[in-house]
């Protein structure tokens, strides 16, 4: 009787509880949602992120913080480097830290 009724709440409790989200699977990063998020970030987080794209040689232009041409041109070559396509896949974390991931993608050890 006492397993009958430990099993029958159990199995309330478990149907009562709602799974947390599951992001088995890379998430496909656009260059829009990059931009998105750039743009929200303040100017020192920009100019960061523009420096961090020249360093590694995938920006050659002014260091303003604005998104432009050239700041679209790195991100674009960036996304299609051989570093990032083997680590971007592997991502299974929710779709809107994997765009943070892809913009401070230079800056993180993790990927170096």
């Amino acid at each position: 009787m006492k397993s009958r009724g430990f099993l029958a709440a159990a199995a309330i409790g478990a149907a009562s509880v709602s799974p947390a989200p599951s992001y088995a699977q890379s998430f496909h990063v656009t260059l829009a949602e990059v931009q998105a998020l750039f743009q929200s970030r303040d100017l020192g987080a920009r100019r960061m992120v523009q420096e961090s794209l020249k360093h590694a040689g995938y920006y050659n232009g002014t260091i303003d913080g604005a998104w432009g041409p050239g700041t679209a041109a790195a991100f674009r070559a960036l996304m299609a480097s051989d570093r990032y396509q083997r680590h971007a896949p592997t991502w299974t974390f929710a779709p809107e830290v994997q765009v943070s991931e892809t913009m401070f993608f230079l800056t993180s050890d993790a990927y170096m």
